[in-house]
């Protein structure tokens, strides 16, 4: 019933809240207390798909569970797998355990920098039929964040920036790009991201000095521009000129 699924969630949650963070223990010592704990958190995780809770709840509890102990230490690293969360992010889950299975990924992808998991997210985000789980993996991601600006991450790489510009502009979901414009500014900020190679040639406008010039040394301006700078060079001179005929109308005013 629901009551005894929200009392078995409560014990759950309480367990969870009680793991400490592994420090200067034995490896036997913690694979003693996992063998005790993990294998009733795996039953009830098996029991709540036969006999589902209400919105399954239980199964939530769980991957918080198990995501938690992997997140602290107490499973060893040839134990670390993300399958368990990719398998709960599948059509066919409660919209709840899809949405705790998003949130324990997004975190293993900043802790241990899975690129596998980055595109099982960025996947989800694309091709999900749900418009509620897509904005959420996209908020997931910039509420943790992936990474700082200008960090040297494994995340961090040519690819994310094009699949993230590629969705922000093409996708049919105007919330969705909103989210995503959001996570491109958090990751990114406003500036061009480091990854980016920066060998492509490009005109520098200086209003200010009125110059135009190509970022590439040894790469002359382009004919299509060069009007502008015929502009600007024109403007110069005849503000120029303007300026030594006042000064000499003046000096003609003072001889007198």
């Amino acid at each position: 019933s629901g009551i005894n699924a929200e009392y078995g969630v409560a014990i759950i949650d309480g367990l969870t809240s009680t793991i400490p963070m592994k420090v200067d223990l034995k490896a036997e010592s913690v694979l003693g207390h996992v063998r005790q704990i993990l294998p009733k958190i795996v039953a009830l995780l098996n029991i709540d798909k036969k006999m589902p809770s209400y919105q399954q709840v239980v199964s939530s509890a769980c991957l918080r569970f198990i995501a938690k102990l992997i997140r602290h230490g107490h499973i060893m690293d040839n134990l670390k797998d993300s399958s368990i969360f990719s398998a709960h992010l599948k059509r066919g889950q409660s919209l709840n355990v899809r949405c705790t299975a998003i949130q324990q990924l997004a975190r293993f992808v900043k802790n241990e920098n899975s690129e596998r998991d980055l595109n099982t997210l960025l996947s989800l985000i694309e091709f999900d039929s749900s418009a509620m789980i897509r904005s959420y993996a996209v908020q997931q991601l910039y509420k943790l964040p992936l990474f700082t600006r200008h960090q040297d991450c494994l995340l961090n790489n040519l690819h994310l920036v094009q699949k993230l510009w590629r969705l922000l502009n093409d996708h049919v979901d105007l919330n969705l790009r909103c989210c995503l414009a959001q996570l491109y500014y958090t990751l990114y900020g406003r500036s061009t991201p480091a990854c980016v190679p920066t060998n492509n040639c490009a005109v520098v406008i200086d209003l200010k000095g009125q110059t135009a010039r190509t970022n590439m040394p040894g790469i002359p301006v382009p004919s299509a521009m060069r009007s502008f700078t015929a502009k600007f060079e024109d403007e110069k001179k005849y503000n120029s000129d303007d300026s030594s005929s006042s000064k000499k109308k003046k000096r003609h005013k003072s001889d007198f």
